[in-house]
């Protein structure tokens, strides 16, 4: 209701166009930092693929998939605690 617009408001109505700006600065953040983390394990994988045979990729590739298992954990964390704020 009336509450979740006023908080756009508070602590003054100055601030309004940054809490609105906050809005949609968040979820693209997020999606910066997670293609950001995807996009250098894989060119890390394709640069060492191109240089070495299969037997050097193949740690890095496994460290990607746990590289990638972290960075779900903090995006889902993340995310849960803007959805959280958002609720207050």
């Amino acid at each position: 209701g009336f509450g979740y617009f006023k908080r756009y408001i508070e602590p003054i109505p100055l601030l309004l166009p940054i809490n609105i700006l906050e809005d949609f600065t968040k979820p693209l953040s997020l999606s910066f930092r997670l293609f950001g983390n995807v996009l250098a394990d894989e060119l890390t994988v394709t640069v060492l693929t191109s240089l070495v045979p299969l037997v050097i990729p193949l740690p890095i590739m496994l460290l990607g998939i746990f590289a990638g298992s972290v960075q779900a954990l903090i995006f889902s964390t993340l995310a849960a605690a803007y959805i959280a704020e958002a609720l207050e």
